[in-house]
């Protein structure tokens, strides 16, 4: 999930359930609830670098609860110096379950959170969110600003709440998301159901998963392996919705060669292939050997071009690899 919203989930938990917290405290919360996205930065290190830690340790359980904590102990320490005493458990408490709250609506996505790292580095993606979503957006945003709106009309008229500030308002969009969250589970298993059901191609699907579209949370696009091919489509739920696996369209796998099998075999290609979801390779003849290509068609259909990584193999007329990176898409040869 963006950052923006985030920061504004964990102001909202702030206001719902901390309401009486210091300021500091808030701003312990606010930065545990976004910079377990710092993984991010791993991108400027390189693609092999990004593929392996972002979405990684900073976003499991354990790993989010220590960044939680260090960043409440720094803002605690510097909170003393400038005569402010934070005492009880909330000082530590809040932050965490921002941090908590945070990998959590992250484990919905579709880009994958090791979880439960260090104990398993098997990756967590719902896919029941986009990346961005609108919705919760103006929801989080309605929830903190219509009663700012309320509490100026209020003061206008001399009437003053006694009520902590906000409270109210973040309780409701909090709770208007949550219900957001279980329809959203409920339609994409809806959806996930019904690919699995239908032949593509007189094929039956042995694998498949339904991706959120970044705007209808009715509509999913869904790609399913068959025997022979991979298949994209779209998926439209609800109450009156009709799904044409007619419609879907066909992609089918490149056939097993011994050049696909040593590419496969390089460090490069199970680096890939251990996080890709639905891994596509395409082989062409060179003037000087072959070349391999693998990309995950997850990021096709959720039509994302940025930060996504392939990986590049190249081989001589014998079989032998010459060349192995895993590079940005989009992008020449790079290490």
């Amino acid at each position: 999930m963006d950052p923006l919203t985030h920061a504004l989930t964990s102001f909202a938990l702030k206001r719902a359930f901390f309401p009486k917290v210091e300021r500091p405290v808030l701003i312990s919360m606010l930065l545990a609830g976004t910079l377990i996205d710092l993984d991010w930065l791993s991108s400027l290190l390189g693609p092999s670098a990004f593929l392996k830690w972002n979405g990684g340790p900073l976003h499991s359980i354990v790993g989010s609860l220590i960044l939680a904590f260090l960043i409440s102990a720094a803002i605690r320490a510097y909170a003393k110096t400038r005569g402010v005493l934070l005492q009880g458990a909330l000082w530590w408490l809040a932050p965490i379950c921002a941090a908590l709250l945070h990998i959590g609506v992250d484990a919905l996505l579709s880009s994958g959170i090791e979880l439960f790292w260090p104990i398993s580095r098997n990756r967590i993606a719902l896919d029941w969110l986009p990346s961005f979503d609108l919705w919760i957006l103006a929801l989080l945003t309605s929830g903190i600003l219509l009663p700012e709106l309320f509490r100026l009309v209020s003061d206008e008229i001399g009437a003053k709440s006694k009520k902590p500030r906000g409270q109210g308002g973040a309780i409701f969009a909090l709770a208007f998301i949550a219900a957001y969250l279980v329809t959203r589970g409920m339609l994409h298993g809806s959806a996930a159901l019904t690919i699995m059901e239908r032949t593509y191609s007189g094929e039956s699907a042995r694998r498949g998963a339904a991706f959120p579209d970044a705007t209808s949370p009715f509509l999913w696009h869904a790609i399913i392996e068959t025997q022979s091919a991979l298949h994209f489509v779209q998926v439209p739920t609800g109450p009156r919705a009709s799904f044409d696996p007619e419609s879907a369209t066909h992609i089918h796998k490149p056939e097993a060669s011994p050049m696909l099998d040593a590419a496969q075999e390089t460090e490069v290609a199970q680096q890939f292939l251990a996080l890709a979801r639905f891994p596509k390779a395409t082989v062409q003849k060179e003037t000087e050997g072959f070349s391999v290509d693998l990309h995950d068609l997850k990021f096709d259909v959720l039509g994302q071009t940025s930060r996504v990584v392939d990986a590049d193999i190249n081989l001589d007329s014998a079989g032998k690899v010459t060349f192995a990176h895993l590079e940005w898409r989009g992008t020449s040869k790079s290490n």
